[in-house]
């Protein structure tokens, strides 16, 4: 755990930058991979030259489902079932993931301009938040 973090801190603040709120969207988006793909950014798949944003980005034209963490698809799964019956709620759990993985593959660019903002990323986490709770009591 304290290799990952060095990791992940190393990226912004190794390299000589400043610490900033782009440092913290870049640490925010990792941490939403791991916590999404169930790998850390110094697991024995990720190397030569293959990040965590990386491997997330590269599955994200259709294939970013096989990545996420089985157990959180499972868990998932077991909440929209126990709610309600049908391939729509399945399907918004699904788009709700995806959702989150886009903020979390924006936040992690390696450069900081094009990294979506904290505010921004709290801001989409929020309407996605709000989005996935409204379709689960309905």
């Amino acid at each position: 755990m304290q290799n990952d973090y060095i990791c992940l801190r190393y990226v912004e603040y190794g390299e000589g930058g400043q610490v900033s709120s782009c440092g913290d969207a870049y640490s925010f988006g990792t941490v939403i991979l791991e916590l999404f793909t169930g790998m850390a950014p110094t697991h024995d798949m990720l190397r030569d030259g293959l990040t965590l944003h990386k491997h997330a980005e590269n599955a994200f034209t259709g294939m970013l489902m096989q990545i996420v963490d089985p157990v959180l698809l499972s868990i998932e799964e077991a909440n929209l079932t126990s709610l309600q019956d049908g391939s729509n709620t399945m399907e918004h759990g699904s788009n709700a993931i995806l959702s989150v993985m886009k903020v979390a593959l924006s936040c992690s660019n390696h450069a900081p301009t094009e990294r979506m903002c904290m505010r921004d990323a709290a801001a989409a986490i929020r309407r996605i938040t709000d989005s996935y709770v409204k379709n689960k009591t309905n």
